[in-house]
């Protein structure tokens, strides 16, 4: 399940507070641009995320038959992790 976008300009926000007061990056860019581009990795992030819970989906729905008798739940995590491992990302 992917966050509301308000959670996400919130989360954005925050990090984004963190890293400017707390001095961790020296800033070039106004705050509300970094946040706008922290806003932006994490949906991407998060959709990415999402399309990768609907291959896995998708490969278990077709492998059915042959499924039959095994954990659907763990044989579902199994699959996300390949295709996860598989295009770099990290769950």
């Amino acid at each position: 399940m992917t966050p509301s976008d308000k959670n996400l300009h919130r989360a954005a926000a925050r990090v984004t507070k963190v890293f400017v007061d707390g001095k961790i990056v020296a800033a070039k860019a106004p705050s509300a641009e970094i946040e706008k581009r922290i806003f932006e990795a994490l949906r991407a992030n998060f959709q990415e995320e999402a399309g990768i819970q609907r291959e896995a989906e998708r490969i278990l729905e077709e492998n059915k038959r042959q499924t039959t008798g095994m954990d659907q739940r763990t044989l579902l995590v199994k699959i996300k992790e390949k295709l996860a491992r598989e295009r770099g990302f990290v769950l």
